[in-house]
C-alpha cells in the first residue's frame, strides 16, 4: 500500500484482539435494515396533494400511494403523526376497498385495514387527512415576519428525522425510498415551492394549483415544500438553474452564498466524479422560527444568518458560516440524498461526509482562513466530551425513534468529520477519492451502511479498510499515545502505548485503536505509522538534536510525553510547526484538566506566547482566550477566579493592542476573528480599557456617529450588555424585537444575555414567556444566560419553575437542552446530580442524553476546581505579581 509516505505497520502480539472487532458491518439490503415498520408493505410512488394557506393555522391533504404487497397482510402500518384521517380507500386487482385507520399515537402509526386480508400485489393507498401549522421549526411551520415595513407570513417544512409524518401519511424511514409527485394548491398573491421544477400553474379564483416535476426515488425525510412571498436571485453553472428565495428586500445580502454555491457545486461534481442529479437547486432564507438548515433535495432549507450576508452590517463569522453550512447542504446532495444512509443507525454517513467535505472545500477556496488549523480548535469540545463518561460510539447500535434526535450531536458531525480525514490520510487522498466515486456509482438511488463505504474504500486502496476505521466508528471514546523516546547507538526509537484517554478516574483496559500518525523532530519531513496494538516500538531514523513530535492536529487522539521530553518541547515551542504548537498546546490542555499532568504545564507553554502577525500566533492566542474562558468556567467563585482573571488580561490585552480596534482593509479572516474574540474575552475577564472602549464606541454610534465596524460589532455589544443599564437594556429589547434581519436579532439577544446586573438578567429570562423572545431563540437564552456564572442558580431556577410553558415554545428536538443549557455555569458536582433528576422528572428517557453529558461537564470542572483550585491560585498569583 503506497500512499505519499510508505506507512510503517508494526503489528505487535498476535494473540492481541482489538475491542473495536464489533462484528462485520453489513452492506446494505432493504431486508436487513432495522427500523420500526414491517417491510411487507413497500411504496414506490407518492401522489401528494397539499391545499396550504399561510394565514391558516390547518391544512388539508390527500395522498395516493402506489404500493407493492410483498405477502398477505391483515393491514398497512405506516407513520402517521398529528393528523386526522378522512376518507381512506385501498384500490388493487379486485377494485377499491373502503379502509380504516388505527392510530398508535405512541409509535406515531397508523394501522390501515377492514378485516380483511390485502393479497400480495400493486395496489394503490388513497387518504385525505387534516393537518396542523406548528409554530415551531419542525414539520410544516408558520413564520411571521416583517418584509420591507409590513407584516408577512410564510410556510416551510423541516421533516428530518421524523416530522415527513406529521405533513402526510407514509412509510416515514430512511430505507423506504419512493418518488413523490407533489401538488400544491395556494392563494395566487404566494409563490410556491417544492423539490422539483414547476411542471404546470394553473389560476382557479383567488387560488392557483401548483404541480412539479415527480422526485427520482428518495426517502419521506427530503420532501420539502415552501409557501411565501420571495425575491429571488437567480444565477445558474454548469447549466443548473440556480436561485436563492429570500424575504422580500433581501435579495442583495444573497450574493455571497450565490457565490459560495457557483464554486462548490462544481467543486464536488468535479471531485466525486458524479454530477448534481436534478435539473435545478433552489435555496430559501427563512426569516425566522427554524434553525440551522436542512438539505432537501433540490429545496435547501436555512435559517437567514447562515444564507445571507450583508457586507456592510454582518461579521466574519457570519462570513465563514454561510461558507461552510452552504457547502455542508450542498454536500447533502450527494451525502445523504443520492446515498441515502440506511437507517437512523447510520446517519454519521449523511453527515459526518458533509462536515468533511465542507471543510474540504472551504479550505480549497479560503485559504486565507487556515482551515486545517481552526479545524483542531474546533474539536476540542466534542473531544472534552468525548473522553467523558457520557459519549457513545459513531456507530452506537440501534437508535429508535424516540430518542432519534440523540444522535444528530458533535460526534456524528464532528468526530465523524475528523474520523474521515484521517482515514483519508490513511490511504491517501487519491484512493479515498477514487473510492467514493465508486461508492456514489454502485450505491446511488439507493441507501448505504458503513459496509458499504468501507468495501469500496478498500478495493480502491487495495487495504482492509474496515480493521482501522470500525476502531473509531464503532467504540466511544479515542486513545492517548503515552511516548517515550530513547537514542541508543545513533538510532532513536520510539515507544508508544496507548490507553483510553479519560477525563475522570474512569480505567479502560479493553479498547485499542489502530492509529495512524506520523512524527517529525525539527524541520524533518515527517513520518508516518499505524499503532496496530496496545504497545510497539518504531525506529524512525538517527538520533536528532530536536526533539521528536507527534502531530495530534492531523488524528483523533491525544499525546502524553514523559516530563522532561514535554520540556524540550516547551523550550522549542516557538520554532515548532503551525499545527504543531497548536496541538501540542491542546493536548497539553487536555492532560491537565484530566489531571495526568500539572496543569501549571499549560501555562509554561503560554508564557513564550509574544504578540505577533502571523497566522499561526493568532490562532494560538484565540486558543489560549478560549482555553482560560473555559478555566474560568472551572474557577468560578474560587481564589483561582480573581489571578485567572488578571493572567487572562495581562496575557491577551497585548494582543489586542497591537491589533488595534481599527479595521485595515488587509485585515485577515483570522485576524478579525480573533480581534473581535478578545475584545469579548478581555470584557468578560474585567478589562477596564476594554469595556470603556466599548461603551465609547456604542455612544457614538446612538448618537448619530459612526457605526460599529461589523467585524467587532459582537463583540462590542457582548460588553454593551454586560454593562447595560435599565435604559441600554431597554434599547437593546426594543433592537432585538424590531429587528429585520435574524442575525440583528441574534445579536442583540447575545448582548442581553451578557448583563451582569441580575434583576435585568432575570426581566430577559421573563421575556421567554411572552413573544417578546423570537422563538427560534427561546430554547437557547437559559444557557446564554447562565454563561454568566453568577446567574447560573437563578437561570436554573427560572427554568424549573416556568418549564411547561418554555416546553410549549421549543421544538421536540430543542426541548431536552433548555434545563442543561441552565445548568451551563455550574461547577460543583452536586449541581451535575441535581441535574439528572430533575431533567428525568421533567422529561423522562427523552432528556437523559443532553442531561448526562452537561453533568459529565459539571463534573469535570468540579474536579478541576477541587483538584487544581489553590495550586493555581498561588503560581498565577506569582506569575502576574512577577514573584519567584
Amino acid at each position: 500500500m503506497q500512499t505519499r509516505l510508505r506507512w510503517r505497520i508494526f503489528l505487535v502480539v498476535a494473540t492481541i484482539f482489538f475491542a473495536a472487532q464489533a462484528p462485520a458491518q453489513p452492506r446494505f439490503t432493504f431486508d436487513a435494515t432495522p427500523g420500526q415498520l414491517p417491510k411487507d408493505v413497500v411504496p414506490s410512488e407518492y401522489r401528494l396533494a397539499l391545499d396550504l394557506d399561510p394565514a391558516r393555522e390547518t391544512f388539508n391533504g390527500v395522498v395516493d400511494i402506489a404500493l407493492k404487497v410483498r405477502r398477505p397482510v391483515e393491514g398497512i402500518v405506516l407513520n402517521a403523526f398529528e393528523l386526522t384521517a378522512g376518507d381512506i380507500a385501498l384500490t388493487g386487482p379486485s377494485g377499491a376497498r373502503p379502509m380504516t385507520a388505527t392510530n398508535d399515537r405512541t409509535k406515531r402509526q397508523w394501522r390501515i385495514a377492514d378485516g380483511r386480508t390485502i393479497e400480495p400485489g400493486e395496489h394503490t393507498l388513497r387518504i385525505a387527512y387534516t393537518g396542523k401549522v406548528n409554530n415551531v421549526g419542525a414539520g410544516l411551520f408558520g413564520v411571521a415576519y416583517m418584509a420591507e415595513g409590513k407584516p408577512a407570513r410564510m410556510l416551510a417544512t423541516q421533516l428530518e428525522p421524523i416530522a415527513a409524518r406529521s405533513v402526510f401519511p407514509g412509510f416515514d424511514e430512511p430505507s423506504f425510498r419512493a418518488s413523490f409527485a407533489i401538488t400544491v394548491t395556494a392563494p395566487s398573491d404566494y409563490e410556491v415551492v417544492s423539490n422539483m421544477p414547476v411542471k404546470s400553474r394553473d389560476a382557479q379564483g383567488t387560488a392557483t394549483h401548483w404541480q412539479f416535476a415527480p422526485t427520482p426515488p428518495m426517502p419521506s425525510y427530503l420532501v420539502a415544500v415552501s409557501v411565501g412571498q420571495f425575491d429571488a436571485l437567480e444565477d445558474s453553472v454548469d447549466g443548473i438553474p440556480l436561485r436563492i428565495l429570500t424575504a422580500k428586500g433581501k435579495k442583495a445580502d444573497a450574493r455571497y452564498a450565490m457565490d459560495v454555491t457557483r464554486k462548490v457545486l462544481p467543486f464536488f461534481r468535479e471531485y466525486f466524479g458524479v454530477p448534481y442529479a436534478l435539473p435545478k437547486l433552489d435555496q430559501v432564507a427563512v426569516p425566522g422560527v427554524r434553525n440551522g438548515a436542512m438539505e432537501d433535495w433540490g429545496l435547501i432549507s436555512y435559517s437567514e444568518p447562515v444564507l445571507l450576508y450583508d457586507p456592510a452590517k454582518s461579521s466574519i463569522e457570519t462570513k465563514q458560516a454561510v461558507f461552510e453550512v452552504v457547502a455542508h447542504e450542498i454536500a447533502h446532495q450527494w451525502f445523504g440524498n443520492l446515498v441515502t444512509a440506511a437507517s437512523w443507525d447510520e446517519i454519521w454517513l449523511n453527515e459526518a461526509f458533509a462536515t468533511w467535505m465542507a471543510s474540504k472545500a472551504t479550505a480549497q477556496f479560503n485559504p486565507d482562513w487556515q482551515t486545517p488549523l481552526n479545524r483542531v480548535l474546533t474539536r476540542q469540545g466534542v473531544m472534552r466530551g468525548d473522553a467523558g463518561p457520557a459519549t457513545r460510539a459513531i456507530r452506537s447500535g440501534p437508535v429508535y425513534e424516540t430518542a432519534v434526535f440523540d444522535v444528530f450531536d458533535s460526534v456524528t458531525y464532528a468526530k465523524g468529520g475528523a474520523v474521515l480525514a484521517m482515514i483519508e490520510m490513511y490511504i491517501g487522498p487519491d484512493a479515498f477519492r477514487r473510492g467514493l466515486a465508486a461508492y456514489f456509482e454502485g450505491q446511488k438511488l439507493s441507501n448505504a451502511t458503513a459496509g458499504d463505504l468501507w468495501h469500496y474504500l478498500s478495493q480502491a486502496s487495495g487495504t482492509d479498510v474496515a480493521a482501522v476505521a470500525r476502531s473509531w466508528t464503532d467504540q466511544q471514546g479515542y486513545p492517548l499515545l503515552q511516548a517515550r523516546v530513547t537514542c541508543k547507538s545513533g538510532k532513536q526509537t520510539l515507544e508508544l502505548e496507548q490507553r483510553r484517554f479519560s477525563v475522570d478516574d474512569a480505567v479502560d483496559t479493553t479498547s485499542l485503536w489502530q492509529v495512524p500518525f506520523a512524527v517529525s523532530a525539527g524541520t524533518a519531513a515527517p513520518v508516518r505509522f499505524l499503532l496496530a496494538g496496545r504497545s510497539a516500538r518504531f525506529a524512525t531514523g538517527p538520533c536528532a538534536a530536536a526533539p521528536l513530535f507527534i502531530d495530534s492536529s492531523v488524528g483523533f487522539f491525544r499525546v502524553q510525553y514523559p516530563p522532561e521530553h514535554l520540556h524540550r518541547l516547551a523550550r522549542t515551542f516557538p520554532d515548532l510547526s503551525p499545527s504543531a504548537r497548536l496541538a501540542l498546546l491542546t493536548d497539553t490542555l487536555a492532560l491537565g484538566q484530566a489531571g495526568r499532568i500539572p496543569l501549571a504545564e499549560y501555562f509554561t507553554l503560554l508564557s513564550p506566547l509574544r504578540p505577533a502577525s502571523d497566522p499561526a500566533t493568532l490562532l494560538l492566542f484565540l486558543q489560549a482566550g478560549r482555553a482560560l474562558s473555559n478555566l474560568n468556567g472551572a474557577m468560578y467563585d474560587t481564589p483561582a477566579q480573581t489571578p485567572l482573571h488578571s493572567y487572562a488580561r495581562s496575557k491577551l490585552e497585548p494582543m489586542l493592542g497591537q491589533l488595534g480596534w481599527i479595521v485595515s482593509p488587509s485585515d485577515t479572516a483570522v485576524t478579525l476573528g480573533l480581534r473581535n474574540d478578545l475584545i469579548e474575552t478581555l470584557g468578560m475577564f474585567g478589562d477596564e480599557a476594554t469595556l470603556r472602549k466599548s461603551m465609547e464606541l456604542f455612544a457614538a454610534e446612538r448618537s448619530g456617529g459612526p457605526a460599529i465596524d461589523p467585524s467587532i460589532r459582537p463583540g462590542v455589544m457582548a460588553n454593551v450588555g454586560r454593562r447595560a443599564d435599565a435604559e441600554i437594556f431597554a434599547e437593546l429589547v426594543k433592537r432585538m424585537t424590531t429587528a429585520v434581519r435574524v442575525e440583528d436579532g441574534w445579536l442583540y439577544a447575545s448582548a442581553l444575555a451578557h448583563v451582569e446586573d441580575a434583576a435585568l438578567a432575570r426581566q430577559f429570562l421573563a421575556l421567554t414567556l411572552s413573544d417578546t423572545v423570537p422563538i427560534q431563540m427561546v430554547s437557547w437564552v437559559p444557557g446564554m444566560v447562565a454563561g454568566n456564572y453568577t446567574h447560573g442558580a437563578m437561570t436554573y431556577a427560572f427554568v424549573l419553575d416556568n418549564f411547561d410553558a418554555l416546553s410549549r415554545k421549543t421544538s421536540e428536538q430543542g426541548r431536552p437542552h433548555v434545563l442543561p443549557g441552565a445548568a451551563s455555569g455550574f461547577n460543583e458536582s452536586a449541581r451535575a446530580a441535581a441535574l439528572i433528576a430533575d431533567q428525568k422528572r421533567l422529561l423522562g428517557e427523552a432528556g437523559e442524553k443532553a442531561a448526562k453529558e452537561r453533568a459529565a461537564a459539571i463534573e469535570l470542572k468540579s474536579r478541576i476546581r477541587t483538584r487544581d483550585g489553590a495550586s493555581l491560585a498561588a503560581s498565577l498569583s506569582r506569575t502576574t505579581t512577577g514573584k519567584r
